[in-house]
């Protein structure tokens, strides 16, 4: 089953909105705000020093797409249903 996950950053709060009330009756979207602040790369060299190796394995440069789309429009969507269960978790942490 297709599941659509619609990324919006925080300074496009009217198109969150606007995505809420235009899919809020479409049961495979899901619409959340990017909650992520700043720069990430040093928590994730870290990640790599402990272990050896980049734990993000193949979803590294679909994240890296995701990020670029959210930094450059404004939002992203991602057919989550092709995503392993721990990234789309930490996608909604953000």
């Amino acid at each position: 089953m297709r599941r659509l996950l619609f990324i919006v950053s925080r300074e496009r709060k009217e198109l969150y909105e606007a995505l809420r009330t235009a899919l809020w009756n479409e049961m495979d979207c899901e619409i959340i705000l990017d909650r992520r602040e700043g720069e990430r790369r040093q928590g994730e060299r870290r990640a790599v020093a402990r272990g050896g190796r980049d734990r993000r394995g193949e979803q590294r440069r679909q994240r890296a797409q995701v990020d670029r789309e959210i930094r450059e429009c404004g939002w992203a969507v991602v057919n989550i249903s092709l995503w392993p269960v721990q990234s789309v978790d930490q996608m909604r942490r953000g």
